[in-house]
């Protein structure tokens, strides 16, 4: 028997966790197998543009405004739990989108001096290399986890949690691999975007709704392979791309040669997904005679 519309409506709805920004203390601990709605905000047009064509990964190494953000947090998209935030601070295109991510695709930003945030232009230092970096994410982690307030100690990952529900901006960096149609509504604020002006009102819009209204191109080469959530599969490769021919000199060449190195990978427009998924294949599969 089918499940009354209500129920079900419940149980779609329970999939993703909104946080009630306004009532932290009422908030439970987060747990990297939930699923919550965070927003990002865009400073460039021709950024949200480039988005909707290709999407984005957060694990490739990011452009920051400023040279000490990149030393502190390399990689990720900065998302905030809380739309005012982004529409205040971080939407100078007057742009925002707002999709859904795993709590296990989100890192807490990490400082120099173990703050939780810097206000856009303050300076800071950066770290020498990673590895000081993961140093100071450990040891946030452990002050977080003797914070008194329990949605934040006992979180999967208490420092995670600290930035999230407990600093102005609400935020955390997102390093999951997002295609263009993960984006489940964009914010427009057309003054701002076509004036400058921020006394405009923000609409919410389905993507494909502003795609229209804004008529942005978003036909993609044919050359294009993948997008950055896509997974490679070899067998759905060699039949979409050499006919279902293992014999085929070109596939020959990547299955022997390229797929050894991912800078050459990234060269033929794979993903930081994909490029793990073949470089473990290579690892899995050593009897398969491509890799002798």
């Amino acid at each position: 028997m089918n499940k009354p519309i209500a129920t079900t409506i419940y149980d779609y709805l329970k999939e993703v966790r909104y946080i009630n920004t306004n009532k932290i203390d009422k908030e439970r601990p987060l747990t990297d197998s939930e699923t919550i709605r965070v927003y990002h905000g865009f400073n460039s047009f021709q950024d949200i543009e480039t988005v909707l064509l290709y999407g984005l990964s957060g694990k490739e190494r990011a452009r920051r405004i400023y040279s000490y953000e990149s030393g502190n947090n390399p990689y990720g998209l900065f998302v905030s739990v809380d739309f005012n935030v982004v529409k205040k601070n971080f939407s100078h295109s007057g742009v925002i989108i707002e999709f859904s991510t795993k709590i296990s695709d989100l890192e807490a930003p990490v400082w120099v001096d173990g703050r939780s945030y810097y206000i856009q232009g303050e300076y800071t230092k950066s770290f020498k290399d990673l590895d000081e970096r993961e140093q100071q994410r450990l040891i946030n982690r452990q002050k977080a986890g003797e914070s008194p307030y329990d949605f934040i100690s006992k979180s999967d990952r208490p420092e995670l949690a600290d930035v999230i529900f407990d600093n102005p901006e609400k935020q955390a960096l997102y390093i999951g691999d997002l295609n263009p149609n993960m984006i489940k509504y964009i914010w427009y604020n057309e003054v701002l975007h076509k004036e400058r002006r921020t006394n405009g009102s923000w609409v919410k819009m389905t993507r494909k709704d502003f795609i229209d209204k804004l008529d942005i191109n978003t036909k993609r080469s044919r050359y294009l392979k993948y997008l950055p959530n896509d997974d490679f599969i070899l067998s759905d490769f060699v039949e979409k791309y050499f006919g279902g021919d293992y014999t085929n000199i070109s596939l020959r060449n990547f299955l022997e040669y390229y797929s050894k190195s991912e800078y050459d990978l990234k060269k033929l427009g794979f993903f930081p997904k994909q490029i793990k998924q073949i470089m473990q294949m290579r690892v899995d599969d050593l009897s398969n005679k491509f890799f002798k």
